[in-house]
Formats: structure tokens, C-alpha cells, sequence
């Protein structure tokens, strides 16, 4: 659906340049969620906004089901947080909300029930609704800029560090908000230093540095090379399910609190592994895939 071709970007002018993009190119596909992870000042957000058609790259080309990023029929359908919030601080939590739900085409009618309900699924109480932006905590603000990126039901989303500074159930309810719209077939770009977050609901990650592409990784299907799986037992159990998981075949990595990882593990040898441990009557609490995205930061040759 976004077609990324050598692009670049430079900033800057009179010999002092920093080149923010240099040569990349990607694809992201209908339906997915594509993780951008890197350091600060990799080029994330300059790549965002090259997206968006905020930015116009020096060189390369972007498209959007073959058109420019900033056609209107792109933007007709798209949702966008920005990570730094310069809204209008004098609108109320409720005309923010009831204006940008204009500006996405909805019906007049139902705006006030969509801003109630908008404001619903980011769990801001109504109450809050009726103050000014300019009263709002920074955590109120990230979950109104949800709320106004995802009016409209968007099929293209754009957010970028949508759970910044927000409190634990903040973090839930963005993360809630994208898996909906994944549900729901949106192609969605999540730029986010919250690893945990990125690989609850991204497919795929790239991996920028200094402006280039250095690498990506699948996290969800077949393709999930790096991917393993964290068994969860009782912490005075785990030796016996580390001999019930070798007796397998399986090759188990103790971790801390009752934790063993499986390295690689397909769905099917998941399943083999938690029937073996349930045959031993070895209690498992917990089973999840992790593709441990701090090895990225810390490159092949770095460790811990």
C-alpha cells in the first residue's frame, strides 16, 4: 500500500547539512502495522512526515496505492498523531474533537455522539470534555490526540509516540485503539520507543540509524525468524519444567521469576512444549513470543 524508493532527506543550508534520510526503501503492506524503532534523531519522525507528504524527500519517491502522499484522497483517509501536540490549547476537549470529526467528512448529526464516544474509548471522562486544552495534563493530551487520529474509522494511520507520557492504563488503552484498528484492516505506521508496546501489535519493524534502513524484522507469521517464546511457570517449578522441556527436545533458556525461553519455536512445537509440561503436571501461567527488539539497539556485535 506505501511505497517507499530511495529516498532521502537532508536539513539545512551554508555548509551546515545533517542528512536525516539516506536511501531508503520500503514497503508496507494492506493490513499492516509496521513498526520504525531507532535511537533519537535515526530519522523516524523526518520519515513520518515524508509519509505524510509533510516533508518532500531531495531525492526518491513515495506513493500511496500509487499516488502521491499528499492527494487528497490519501488524506481523505488518513489518521495522524503527531508527537509533538500544538493544538489549539483554547478549544475545549469537545470542539477539538467536534472539529476535527467535521474535517474527516462525518455527519453533522452524529457529532456529538461520535465525540462522546471518541473520548469514551481513550477514557476521558466527559467532564473533561468541557475544559480547555490548555488544562490538560500531558497524558490527557496523548489520549485526545488518539482520539482525534482515530475519528472516522482511518484506514491509513500514522501515529508517532502515541503513548508518551501517559500512565499504565493509558499505555493499555493506545495499545487497545491500535489492535482495534488492525481488526478493522487499517494499514497503520507506528514510530514508538516503547518496545514492549511496538511488539504487541506490530507485524514488522525497521530498524533506523543515522538515517538509513539498517534492519528490519517480521514478528508475526512465518517469517517471525528471531522470534521466541517465554514459558511462565511457578519459580519453585522451573527446574522441573526445564528437565520436562530437555526430555522433549527442547533446549530451554532459564530466565527469572519461573520464565524459560524457547529460542525459535514454531506454533506447533509452543503447543508440544506446554502438552509436555501439562502431561508432567507442571503448572503454566503464561505463554507469549517476544522478539527481544533491544538486540536491535544493541547490534550483532554488543551485548548487555
Amino acid at each position: 500500500m506505501i511505497s517507499v524508493v530511495h529516498v532521502s532527506k537532508t536539513y539545512g543550508r551554508f555548509g551546515r547539512r545533517t542528512q536525516a534520510l539516506a536511501d531508503v526503501s520500503l514497503e508496507v503492506r494492506r493490513g499492516e502495522t509496521l513498526g520504525l524503532i531507532g535511537p533519537n534523531g535515526a530519522g523516524k519522525t523526518t520519515l513520518l512526515s515524508c509519509l505524510l507528504g509533510f516533508l518532500r524527500p531531495d531525492s526518491g519517491a513515495i506513493t500511496v496505492d500509487g499516488l502521491a502522499p499528499d492527494d487528497l484522497s490519501v488524506r481523505a483517509r488518513t489518521g495522524y498523531m503527531p508527537e509533538r501536540l500544538g493544538f489549539d490549547r483554547e478549544l475545549t476537549g469537545a470542539a477539538f474533537l467536534a472539529h476535527h470529526w467535521r474535517l474527516s467528512g462525518g455527519d453533522r448529526s452524529r457529532v456529538d455522539e461520535e465525540v462522546r464516544a471518541a473520548a469514551d474509548r481513550v477514557g476521558l471522562e466527559q467532564g473533561a470534555l468541557r475544559r480547555r486544552l490548555r488544562s490538560y495534563s500531558r497524558g490527557m493530551l496523548q489520549r485526545v490526540g488518539v482520539a482525534q487520529a482515530t475519528l472516522g474509522n482511518p484506514t491509513l494511520l500514522f501515529l508517532d509516540e502515541p503513548a508518551s507520557g501517559t500512565d499504565p492504563l493509558g499505555v493499555a488503552l493506545v495499545r487497545e485503539r491500535i489492535l482495534e484498528a488492525k481488526a478493522r484492516g487499517a494499514t497503520i505506521v507506528l514510530n514508538s520507543h516503547q518496545l514492549p508496546e511496538v511488539e504487541k501489535v506490530c507485524d514488522r519493524v525497521v530498524y533506523l540509524d543515522h538515517g538509513r534502513l539498517a534492519r528490519e524484522e517480521t514478528l508475526r507469521g512465518e517469517k517471525a525468524e528471531h522470534r521466541k517464546v517465554l514459558l511462565r511457570t511457578d519459580p519453585a517449578r522451573a527446574a522441573d519444567a526445564a528437565a520436562v522441556l530437555a526430555a522433549a527436545g527442547f533446549a530451554p533458556h532459564p530466565e527469572e521469576g519461573g520464565r524459560l525461553a524457547l529460542g525459535a519455536a514454531r506454533d506447533e512445537d509452543v503447543a508440544r512444549a506446554i502438552q509436555a509440561l501439562a502431561a508432567a503436571e507442571v503448572p503454566v501461567f503464561e505463554a507469549r513470543p517476544t522478539a527481544d527488539l533491544e538486540d536491535l539497539f544493541r547490534g550483532p556485535d554488543q551485548t548487555p
